[in-house]
């Protein structure tokens, strides 16, 4: 994350993140601190705007998908060393639950897991997309225990991005004693309205023009040509995120990710 004395910037994977940390680090006075961190202290920073971004689901999941083609992110690094990460992961978060499970999917499962490494080999392969995507947001995802998505009941509810993206917009030790336990999507939604500690979400379809707004409205003034000239940072490199849907994983999606896809009116072109 960014943190200076005019805004805090909390950074979402894959959403122009590096992008934006580049200019704040460039036009303001202000620290990073380790990446996609959660503000924990978010009782210290209340009295200055805090701010993260998104992007749209269907071509967050592309985008996530084609940087591991690339051997990049950690969760390509976490899926193609299951089932040992898994274990790993359902130890960090000290949950019976996950913990039991996933010793028991080690020694039952094991041989029979999905070949992630297979399903990265190739970024203009569709048919690995969808099956990498069905994987991750069908029952095999459920036990992804990276960032404890599998220890939170919340995992019925909503897919791997929006858990991303609420774990870090909403107040931290809510989040981890009430959010990760909703059930419903009605519950979620209440909850995310009563908890989010944000004031701006800036989409990453309009990057640059919502980021030069946010700059303007803290009195730096910067020109459209100054931000483009930073350019793009860690970028995937696919084809247009909407050939590598059909209707099966376009509505997988609609149905995983409902609360991104809603609130922040989302369509799939």
């Amino acid at each position: 994350m960014f943190v200076g004395k005019k805004l805090v910037y909390l950074q979402m994977q894959k959403t122009g993140s590096t992008h934006v940390t580049k200019v704040l680090k460039q036009n303001l006075n202000g620290k990073t601190r380790e990446r996609h961190e959660q503000l924990e202290d978010y009782a210290a920073f209340r009295d200055r705007p805090i701010i993260s971004s998104v992007r749209n689901p269907w071509d967050w999941y592309v985008s996530l998908w084609a940087f591991g083609c690339a051997g990049s992110g950690g969760f390509h690094k976490y899926l193609v060393h299951n089932p040992w990460s898994e274990v790993r992961h359902a130890l960090k978060y000290r949950k019976i639950g996950p913990i039991v499970n996933s010793l028991v999917r080690l020694v039952t499962h094991f041989g029979r897991r999905p070949d992630w490494k297979a399903l990265y080999s190739d970024v203009k392969n569709e048919e690995n997309f969808r099956k990498w995507l069905k994987l991750v947001l069908g029952p095999e995802g459920r036990n992804i225990a990276k960032e404890g998505y599998a220890a939170s009941p919340v995992k019925e509810v909503i897919g791997f991005m929006t858990f991303r993206f609420l774990a870090l917009v909403t107040a931290y030790d809510k989040w981890n004693a009430e959010g990760t336990k909703v059930r419903s999507y009605d519950a979620l939604t209440a909850f995310v309205d009563a908890n989010t500690v944000t004031n701006r979400i800036l989409r990453m379809e309009s990057l640059n023009e919502e980021l030069l707004d946010l700059m303007q409205s803290i009195g730096k003034k910067l020109s459209m040509e100054d931000l483009e000239a930073i350019g793009k940072t860690n970028a995937s490199s696919h084809r247009k995120y909407d050939t590598y849907y059909d209707d099966e994983t376009y509505r997988l999606v609609a149905e995983r990710d409902r609360f991104i896809i809603e609130r922040y009116g989302y369509t799939m072109f």
